[in-house]
């Protein structure tokens, strides 16, 4: 039960799971990171971009038409995927799927919606073309590269958050900075990543402690990722990736019993992340 104290697990299981979660941070949604080896994560050399990158982080289409915006109303998509209410997200978005071919803000939404199913193929799609209508928007390339990261494709991951990182340089202001710390973060450059979230302006405030605990705990800055994930579940108890991230902390910290509680949250509030899998094999091994 949640809170009980846990019983012991042998050694070699526990640190396989905990290396097999430590992998699967590379893929988690608003978050993925860089790939990791086992043990204590450190940072490692930027993927270099594959031979063929992709034609829209490489070359993107000149924009077209009058300069969007997004439709009043968009952002309560935004808000269901961070707490991973996919489904919620899914009709939310419903209104506005007509637009989706012409309004990059849109078309965004949906690929981001598309990647929370699990359908890359066609989160692939919608971003890139997210991209072809908002080719000055950094926001769009993050959201591809993390698709990419999903597909194991970290050559075209590494280029799409370079282009990201280029595009929010170029437009400058909070806003802007968020979406290059997140490219930062993708691109290992933790420190400039902090340094970058600090100034920013997130979508909603609790992003920018989340973002940053999740950088610190790929430093291996475990108290300093722990106290930034406090701060993100205290302004935003419904943020279900907090609780994941967290939890692994809790885990480098030697706190067995808090593992227990916030992978038990992470589980509640996304059932369906593609790191649920992981988090009840720990849950396994620490319970029985």
């Amino acid at each position: 039960m949640v809170g009980s104290r846990p019983r012991k697990v042998p050694a070699r299981l526990f640190v396989a799971l905990v290396g097999a979660l430590l992998c699967a941070l590379l893929f988690a949604p608003g978050l993925a990171v860089a790939k990791k080896g086992r043990g204590k994560p450190t940072p490692t050399p930027t993927p270099q971009a594959s031979p063929t990158p992709a034609p829209e982080a490489a070359e993107p289409t000149p924009a077209a038409g009058p300069q969007q915006s997004p439709p009043p109303g968009l952002d309560a998509v935004g808000e269901r995927l961070w707490h991973y209410q996919t489904g919620d997200a899914r009709g939310a978005l419903g209104p506005f799927l007509g637009q989706a071919d012409a309004n990059g803000y849109v078309a965004t939404a949906a690929g981001r919606v598309l990647e929370q199913e699990k359908k890359y193929g066609d989160a692939e799609a919608r971003l890139r073309k997210a991209t072809e209508l908002l080719p000055d928007e950094p926001a769009a390339y993050v959201y591809l590269g993390e698709v990419y990261l999903r597909q194991k494709r970290e050559g075209d991951a590494s280029t799409a958050f370079g282009r990201a990182a280029e595009l929010a340089r170029a437009r400058g202001g909070a806003e802007a900075a968020y979406y290059l710390g997140v490219a930062q973060q993708r691109l290992r450059k933790y420190d400039e990543a902090v340094a970058t979230l600090q100034g920013a302006s997130a979508p909603a405030p609790a992003l920018i402690p989340f973002q940053i605990g999740v950088t610190r705990a790929f430093q291996g800055s475990w108290q300093a990722a722990a106290d930034q994930l406090d701060r993100a579940i205290e302004a935003d108890s419904g943020l279900a990736y907090a609780y994941y991230y967290r939890g692994m902390v809790q885990d480098k910290l030697g706190h067995k019993d808090r593992l227990v509680n916030d992978m038990d949250r992470f589980l509640a509030l996304a059932p369906d992340a593609p790191e649920a899998d992981q988090a009840r094999a720990v849950l396994r091994a620490v319970k029985h």
